[in-house]
């Protein structure tokens, strides 16, 4: 059963009671036996629960369970549809009540702590699943102690968004490459000396940390987790070059400043007009095709420092360790993973699929954004950077970040790896 010290920690994603109640279930460990066992035949019946996140993506998990009908059609699967917000607070409610679903959606930075609690199937043994047919990188965030725990079902990278009409008439030229720190900041300074008199900023600014902070940190050569996971790169002299890079755009002015991004965020800047470059994600694309600026948006490979560095992230699959329907459950998570599935949602424009070599429809669903920027960006992508109990350092990073790009450059990087190494001790 899971330790006192890691039930603990898990309290501390949600600030509420610990899985600790599990020790009190009435069922017993020894009733489920921990093995993957046999996948269910296409004859054989079952009856199993889906929870997903993401009511955008419902239709196309649905058409994906209709395809799976096809070969299995005594198998049923109820897919579950938690707001993402509430998502991780329901998961930990029916891991205290031993009540998971029998496969769920899982993230990166909440991925560890399941694993670590013997909470997640081993996927050693599933049939179909090759972990050759997905991005090493994604394999990696999905491995606990090198065993897969999760069939990556998709992926994210980081690219620079940007407005041509902004660009052209401030005189800058759109990249068609990947460009340098410096020559992002010079655009940035040109449109906004150019047009700021209409509210019109060079960047979209902010401070979010897989879009923005995490590269521009690895960029610089350093990392956000150092030493097997067990202290932060925070107050490394990389990180500082990253902070300062962002706290200077902001001092001159050239960047808005973190009081008027929480009133403006950065992806509304931009989506209105309002911003001429954007660092962020693939996932921006389904909101920025119905832009009212469309037309004026393209995208080009992330910017580099000292070296080119970009962060991958995407959803893991997992099954219930302690799932009782394991035949039926092994099957549906084997075709989730397969090539069927990922057109599937690639053609539905759900996500950017995982599986490699399924991308094309997904980059042909919006033709007018050269989206397979993101697929190249994935060669070289960095796993997003998680440990056990990564969201109480993620609430850190909130706490600290804006004191940071505000001017306390050196002192609040420095208090932020103290405070950081702490929780990175107790895990």
């Amino acid at each position: 059963m899971p330790t006192r010290r890691s039930l603990l920690g898990l309290a501390g994603l949600t600030g509420a009671a610990s899985l600790g109640a599990l020790a009190g279930c009435g069922s017993s460990a020894s009733e489920v036996d921990p093995a993957l066992g046999p996948m269910a035949g296409p004859d054989d019946s079952g009856a199993i629960t889906f929870q997903i996140w993401d009511k955008a993506q419902e239709p196309a998990m649905l058409e994906i369970v209709a395809a799976f009908n096809q070969h299995y059609p005594n198998i049923s699967v109820a897919v579950n549809t938690t707001a993402n917000a509430n998502f991780f607070e329901m998961l930990r409610i029916q891991a205290i009540g031993d009540e998971l679903p029998d496969l769920f959606w899982i993230n990166g930075p909440n991925f560890e702590l399941y694993a670590s609690e013997g909470m997640l199937q081993d996927l050693t043994g599933l049939e179909g699943f090759d972990p050759a047919n997905y991005p090493p990188n994604l394999n990696e965030l999905y491995s606990y102690q090198g065993v897969p725990y999760a069939v990556p079902k998709d992926f994210d990278t980081i690219g620079l968004w940007y407005n041509r009409e902004l660009l052209h008439r401030a005189g800058v030229d759109e990249p068609t490459g990947s460009w340098t720190w410096q020559e992002y900041r010079d655009a940035s300074e040109i449109v906004t000396r150019a047009l700021g008199s209409e509210q019109i900023w060079g960047n979209s600014g902010g401070i979010w940390p897989q879009a923005y902070i995490y590269p521009l940190v690895m960029q610089a050569g350093g990392e956000i987790l150092l030493d097997d996971k067990t202290k932060s790169g925070y107050d490394s002299p990389a990180a500082i070059e990253a902070f300062h890079f962002l706290e200077g755009m902001v001092a001159d002015k050239i960047a808005p400043d973190v009081r008027y991004t929480t009133e403006n965020p950065p992806a509304d800047l931009f989506n209105s007009g309002r911003a001429a470059l954007h660092q962020s994600g693939n996932w921006e694309a389904a909101v920025f095709k119905d832009s009212p600026v469309f037309d004026q948006l393209g995208v080009a490979p992330l910017m580099h420092g000292k070296r080119e560095a970009n962060v991958i992230h995407g959803i893991g699959q997992a099954m219930n360790a302690r799932s009782r329907n394991k035949p039926a459950a092994s099957a549906f998570l084997a075709f989730l993973g397969s090539e069927e599935a990922n057109r599937i949602q690639a053609a539905a424009g759900a996500a950017n699929p995982a599986f490699i070599g399924t991308n094309d429809a997904y980059v042909e669903s919006i033709p007018e954004f050269t989206l397979d920027v993101f697929i190249d960006a994935a060669d070289t992508a960095m796993a997003y950077p998680a440990s056990k109990n990564t969201e109480a350092w993620l609430r850190l990073e909130e706490l600290f970040f804006p004191k940071i790009v505000m001017g306390e450059v050196e002192s609040g990087a420095k208090e932020l790896a103290t405070r950081m190494n702490e929780v990175l001790a107790d895990e």
